[in-house]
């Protein structure tokens, strides 16, 4: 599936979105404005004057215009707080809402473990870092969610049940669905969606708020008639508030349901492209329809995220967010005949048991942390890491399948993925989801080969730094050659959730010593680079004040000419070695770019240097997915014009993809693992 064309659908859902939502509101406000004009008239027919004859009259303008602008004031006002509320928190706001709670990195539970690494597997082949991972411990059902704003903020969680109730190939399929959903931006609309709908029914909030404080006023108050009048008025206004907000509730509903079903079928044939595995799938919703509690979720905030649930979270009706059950395994599976097998927890928990050596009581408490490469002799490198003598190089046949890979992982993917995290060292893997052991692991990987320089770095570290991280990049350094070049990225990105963990002190001592680390051989090398782009990207935001959301100001190439330039020269000049080389490489990539009267031009190598590359990215940022997808055709040509991607390649171009926010899944593999990703 073309992840730029399904950017511009969900664009598109989005202004779906927003006319459902100006027509509801637009229904709200002519509620607002019959129901009190028709009560007055009723209220004078009864009880007014009988010498007087009353006549309905439905256009008082003075009264529509207040009607108008304090219902627009309300509901724009709800849905705004709403929205900002959830944008600054991201996705981690929805998971605690539902009463979610984090699974550490390092944990030593046999299904929390189980899942990260499912999890962690997805993240890779997706081409994103790995992203925080919240189980619901209370809930028993089968259900999942992904949550944020962006693959930067977003978040995947999953019930209790569905974490020790499905097998591996079912969660992979339940994780698979739910990555879709972040990288076909449907948590970005989900999001906003649920700050539309808080806007909806916060009409309905305010009138119950007053109902409840007329009735418990109206015993406390005297008898005299003022005070009687005063509040009947209340409980009326009250009333009619309350109804409207119901209203609302069903205008919120009609727009999920609408929203929402579609994007759920989608999701399902995402992770069967992903996984390859239909049978998975189909098995993971199997157990749902046999369970009794089904996917049911008891959080009493569950109506608010149920169109962003895997399965159905709260009680199934005509405005259902989800496709029927048994519609989605005959999709999945067209020989099901509609009967779910009966099975309890107990159950499920005794197929891992038996199947995968699950625990049937679970674990709490595990092995202490161990230093990284401290025994050599245990160190637990596979075979099928690349020999440290041949550069791992992928030369690709189809150019236009790894720009179609973009945003849309495939089972081969997958496996890339699952070789490149089996080939890391499983001691790296440990520090890797600890805060104090993922710093010490950037710090090693920025380590330079020659000794002088090296010890200049590990004199910034050991002045800077905590003395623990010190000490333990100490051990480290006579094992610095068993960390491969391709293995450099994934082990950024299974760092990624232990960084979080820090605070903004450790975060910015942590980022003061990386920069230091780069500058001490007065040169950045394209790792190094890249590194700092992930760092940009996906942890700068969470750990600033005013983290940058940037919107779409550009929808044409033209205007961008010279920052187009800027990035396709620097992959010129860094892939090519001869002057003849690297201006063919980037005429070859401005041939790829189809804008009429644009111009591109290579510019000098001395004017390309990474300030003016971020510069130039940063202004690209703002260009809309269409331009995006000209500008990473061109640079895949301009890499790819002598017929091979290197290692240091493809951290550029995924420094280059992270910044415009496509992920990039994993084109360089172990070298037993090629066959399965060309």
């Amino acid at each position: 599936m073309d992840f730029f064309a399904q950017q511009d659908r969900a664009r598109r859902k989005t202004g779906v979105l927003l006319f459902y939502f100006s027509a509801a509101v637009a229904i709200t406000i002519l509620l607002v404005y019959l129901l009190p004009v028709i009560g007055w008239y009723v209220y004078q027919s009864n009880y007014g004057p009988r010498e007087i004859q009353h006549t309905l009259t439905w256009w008082h303008p003075e009264l529509f215009f207040l009607v108008c602008g304090a219902t627009l004031i309300v509901v724009l006002c709800g849905a705004a707080f709403k929205i900002s509320q959830l944008r600054r928190g991201g996705g981690e706001s929805v998971a605690t809402m539902l009463g979610g709670r984090q699974v550490y990195p390092d944990t030593a539970d046999f299904f929390e473990k189980r899942l990260r690494n499912v999890v962690e597997e997805m993240a890779i082949a997706s081409g994103i870092p790995v992203p925080p991972v919240y189980l619901l411990p209370k809930e028993n059902g089968i259900n999942a969610f992904a949550a944020g704003f962006s693959p930067a903020d977003s978040v995947v969680a999953v019930t209790y049940g569905t974490m020790t109730g499905l097998t591996r190939e079912e969660l992979q399929g339940v994780i698979a669905h739910e990555f879709s959903h972040i990288l076909n931006s449907d948590t970005r609309m989900n999001i906003n969606l649920m700050g539309i709908i808080y806007g909806l029914v916060i009409i309905g909030i305010t009138g119950r708020v007053i109902l409840e404080f007329s009735l418990h006023s109206s015993g406390r108050r005297s008898s005299r008639n003022d005070s009687g009048k005063i509040v009947v008025f209340a409980i009326a206004a009250g009333l009619i508030l309350w109804v409207i907000g119901s209203c609302g509730m069903l205008f919120g509903k009609l727009i999920k349901a609408s929203i929402s079903r579609s994007r759920e079928r989608l999701a399902d044939a995402s992770a069967v492209q992903f996984t390859r595995n239909p049978a998975g799938l189909a098995a993971a919703l199997k157990k749902i329809g046999g369970l009794s509690h089904g996917s049911r979720i008891r959080s009493p905030n569950a109506a608010q995220a149920s169109h962003m649930f895997f399965g159905n979270g709260v009680r199934s009706s005509s405005f259902s967010t989800h496709p029927p059950l048994a519609e989605r395994v005959r999709w999945l599976e067209p020989t099901f005949d509609g009967t779910f097998p009966t099975v309890t927890s107990e159950d499920l928990r005794a197929q891992l048991a038996r199947f995968e050596g699950a625990p049937l009581e679970k674990k709490t408490k595990g092995p202490d942390m161990v230093d990284l490469f401290t025994d050599p002799g245990k160190l637990a490198v596979t075979a099928t890491i690349l020999d440290a003598a041949t550069p791992p190089q992928f030369r690709p046949n189809n150019p236009e399948a790894l720009i179609d890979s973009i945003g849309a992982p495939m089972e081969r993917h997958a496996d890339a993925a699952k070789a490149l995290i089996a080939s890391i060292p499983e001691r790296a893997k440990e520090h890797a989801r600890d805060p104090y052991g993922a710093r010490m692991l950037v710090y090693f990987l920025l380590l330079d080969s020659d000794e002088t320089i090296r010890g200049k770095q590990m004199a910034i570290v050991k002045e800077q730094a905590e003395p623990e991280v010190f000490q333990t990049l100490e051990k480290a350094i006579p094992n610095l050659g068993q960390i491969q070049p391709q293995m450099r990225l994934p082990i950024i990105d299974l760092a990624i959730p232990a960084l979080r963990f820090l605070s903004k002190g450790q975060y910015a001592a942590f980022r003061t010593i990386v920069k230091a680390l780069t500058d001490a051989d007065e040169q950045i090398d394209i790792f190094e680079y890249a590194l700092q782009r992930v760092l940009v990207c996906h942890l700068d935001p969470m750990f600033s004040d005013t983290p940058k959301r940037r919107a779409a100001n550009y929808y044409a190439i033209r205007g961008l000419e010279k920052e187009t330039s800027t990035v396709l020269s620097v992959l010129a000049w860094k892939g090519h070695d001869s002057d003849s080389e690297t201006a063919a490489a980037f005429q070859s990539a401005a041939e790829k770019i189809t804008a009429p009267k644009a111009v591109f031009e290579l510019q000098p190598e001395s004017e390309c240097t990474w300030e003016a590359l971020d510069a130039a990215l940063d202004k690209l940022a703002e260009g809309s997915f269409k331009v995006k997808k000209w500008l990473l055709g061109a640079a895949l040509a301009c890499l790819m014009h002598d017929r091979e991607i290197t290692v240091e390649e493809v951290e550029l171009f995924r420094a280059i993809a992270d910044t415009l926010g496509c992920p990039v899944p994993p084109w360089v593999v172990p070298s037993e693992a090629v066959a399965t990703v060309s």
